[in-house]
């Protein structure tokens, strides 16, 4: 079987830790690059053999690939995403999947109607410790769920990161870090009864911090935080009425973690895992295009618009709300 040819809409960071994950696996290679200048894109193009460079998002989605890969912030999403499949493009995007689920329905809506392939590219739930983790709870070891914690604490200054802390790019916690929190809380409960969230937020009214509180109808609560003006323990624990599992320090990548039974007995799993961990959803994605399917198992649409509902309403809670909204 040929590589899966990868087209990459932008050109930033977690555009260029995806193309050098990619290198990891077999079957997978780089060949076109996007950006909004020509300059930017023959920079990131020269790090991998057999890439071409394209100064427009228009060209890129008009080239000979397989899939693209959209890796722009996120409230140009919906845009970005929806040049590519009305170029016939299966599309990986990445979260958040788009500001709202307003957008994020819209997009799903027509990879469904013209049937191409569609994927948030939520790297966490395609994870080897994450499948581990599912199986675990699903063979009862841990027992009755009743408690989740989740923290992503960065410390994520302006001159770090300019766009967290500008409404109109869809700044703040919640969006950027707040959706591994939520990510973890959906993979081990799934839909919550209800959402309680608090926030502080910014001069320019983006969270700095957001906590939440989610309950279920089994009786189990989550609690989660986020915060980009401190760096937290960047963790998780999973605790059941049989054991807890916890995880350690980056919990949403790959990491190691152990499960500490009722009466103390502690098992571990260390980390055995080279790279970053993106490659994951890009394999699971190209199998999606080549069975002709339109979404994943491992990540659906359905999921996808929860989450985003789940943000929607967070947000309507802490009072943030992006411009054209």
């Amino acid at each position: 079987m040929s590589n899966f040819k990868w087209g990459i809409l932008g050109s930033g960071g977690i555009a260029r830790r995806f193309a050098t994950d990619l290198a990891l696996i077999d079957g997978h290679e780089v060949t076109a690059v996007g950006s909004r200048t020509l300059a930017s894109a023959e920079e990131f193009a020269s790090q991998y053999p057999g890439c071409t460079a394209f100064g427009s998002y228009e060209e890129l989605v008009n080239a000979e690939v397989d899939a693209i890969y959209v890796a722009t912030p996120h409230p140009m999403h919906r845009d970005n995403a929806l040049l590519a499949m009305h170029a016939g493009k299966p599309v990986l995007c990445e979260k958040a999947f788009t500001v709202n689920e307003q957008e994020a329905r819209e997009l799903i809506e027509y990879s469904q109607t013209h049937r191409i392939a569609l994927m948030e590219a939520m790297w966490t739930r395609f994870l080897p410790h994450i499948h581990a983790i599912k199986e675990l709870i699903s063979s009862g070891a841990l027992g009755e769920i009743h408690s989740l914690v989740a923290d992503h604490g960065q410390y994520i200054p302006y001159s770090r990161a300019a766009r967290l802390w500008e409404p109109e790019l869809g700044g703040g916690a919640l969006l950027d870090l707040g959706i591994y929190p939520l990510t973890i809380a959906h993979l081990v409960l799934g839909a919550p009864q209800s959402i309680t969230a608090v926030a502080t937020l910014t001069d320019k009214k983006v969270d700095l911090n957001t906590s939440m509180i989610l309950t279920y109808q089994s009786g189990a609560h989550a609690t989660l935080s986020c915060t980009m003006g401190a760096r937290g323990s960047v963790s998780a624990m999973i605790a059941g009425d049989k054991a807890r599992l916890e995880l350690d320090d980056y919990f949403y990548a790959p990491t190691s973690y152990r499960m500490i039974t009722t009466d103390g007995t502690v098992t571990e799993f260390a980390k055995n895992y080279e790279g970053v961990g993106l490659r994951e959803e890009a394999a699971e994605f190209a199998r999606v295009v080549r069975s002709g399917e339109i979404e994943s198992p491992l990540m659906t649409h359905a999921t996808t618009l929860e989450l985003m509902r789940q943000m929607d309403v967070i947000r309507g809670q802490i009072g943030v709300k992006y411009p054209n909204e």
